[in-house]
């Protein structure tokens, strides 16, 4: 028992998180603490002001009052809230020799091009401009890849970068991958859009969450690409899967790509992790640093389960994709052409 006991203390780490009451911080805060970790969270408290009371927390906009950091040293920083460059820079300024290892969450879209295939040495997004501080799908790239600049540059030999693709699972404040459970659990006739063979890739933010605090306590360095599962998946398989285990009544009705997109009908945003054919490279990073250093993707259908169980508690998560109206209506008019 005293073994036992030494080899926990060994394990215990110190850890700070830049943000942590929301999605992926909010799964990393719970499992660091279900961990035994010492854990200081740092945030605005305008979201989840009463989570986790067993943890020190700091009220204060990182923007303007990282003197409020005046505890450690921690043995790692996660920062999950990081957009622009001098939010990197200021933060290592005030963490510098009271932080061990800094754990920076970024992006795949920091890549310049979405090529099938690609790894963590591709080609980075640049801005023309890149003191701009307005995030839109042209900017958030390329000020991500600015961030994990900064990072290295302040930081070399302590620095992480997890580049995740499209994270899902409860308490994912977008509604995108929701969409999808919450639909086909509804049952009746599904728009499925575009080629059923199309890959597919995501990562549920408890696995990313996993991830990182494995890599926190392995004192690991450099950049990682992260998505899943560790096989590949498509389209067909996603959704196949979400009406095995959700509703097998539910009906799969595949629809052209081309006549959805005459019609308006946007991939990602009205029929979430659908990406077409022109950016399917999105859905084909290669993740084989990732999962040699330990990661590890649950089955599909817990988080469909998980995320349709947490949605159906929570009436107030955003929704995303098609309306029903509109859905309905496209099929109509497919069933009419075929």
């Amino acid at each position: 028992m005293m073994q036992a006991s030494s080899c926990q203390r060994a394990m215990t780490m110190r850890l700070l998180i830049l943000g942590g009451t929301r999605f992926l911080g909010r799964h990393i805060a719970e499992q660091a603490l279900a961990a035994g970790h010492e854990l200081t969270l740092l945030h605005r408290g305008r979201n989840g002001a009463d989570l986790f009371p067993q943890a020190r927390r700091v009220l204060a906009d990182r923007n303007t009052d990282l003197a409020a950091l005046d505890g450690g040293p921690w043995d790692a920083v996660i920062d999950t809230c990081g957009y622009f460059p001098r939010q990197l820079t200021s933060a290592t300024d005030a963490l510098r020799g009271r932080v061990g290892r800094y754990l920076f969450v970024s992006s795949i879209s920091v890549y310049a091009g979405f090529a099938a295939g690609q790894d963590e040495d591709a080609p980075l997004a640049t801005l023309p401009d890149p003191t701009i501080e307005a995030v839109t799908g042209e900017t958030y790239g390329g000020l991500k890849a600015l961030c994990e600049q900064a990072l290295f540059a302040a930081l070399p030999g302590q620095a992480l970068v997890a580049r995740p693709g499209l994270i899902v699972g409860p308490l994912d404040p977008s509604g995108r991958f929701g969409y999808w459970p919450e639909r086909i659990a509804e049952g009746g006739d599904v728009l499925a859009p575009g080629d059923p063979q199309a890959p597919v890739q995501l990562i549920d933010a408890r696995d990313l969450a996993a991830w990182l605090l494995k890599q926190a306590a392995d004192r690991s360095i450099g950049t990682f690409n992260l998505t899943g599962p560790a096989r590949h998946l498509t389209m067909a398989d996603l959704l196949e899967l979400a009406r095995s285990t959700l509703n097998p009544a539910a009906r799969l009705r595949w629809v052209d790509e081309d006549f959805l997109r005459a019609r308006g009908v946007e991939p990602w945003s009205d029929l979430p992790v659908w990406v077409g054919r022109e950016e399917s490279g999105l859905h084909e990073t290669r993740i084989d640093r990732a999962l040699a250093t330990g990661l590890q993707c649950r089955p599909l259908q817990d988080t469909l389960r998980d995320t349709l169980d947490w949605l159906r508690s929570t009436p107030t998560a955003v929704r995303a994709g098609l309306s029903r109206e509109r859905e309905a209506a496209l099929l109509a008019e497919w069933q009419q052409r075929t």
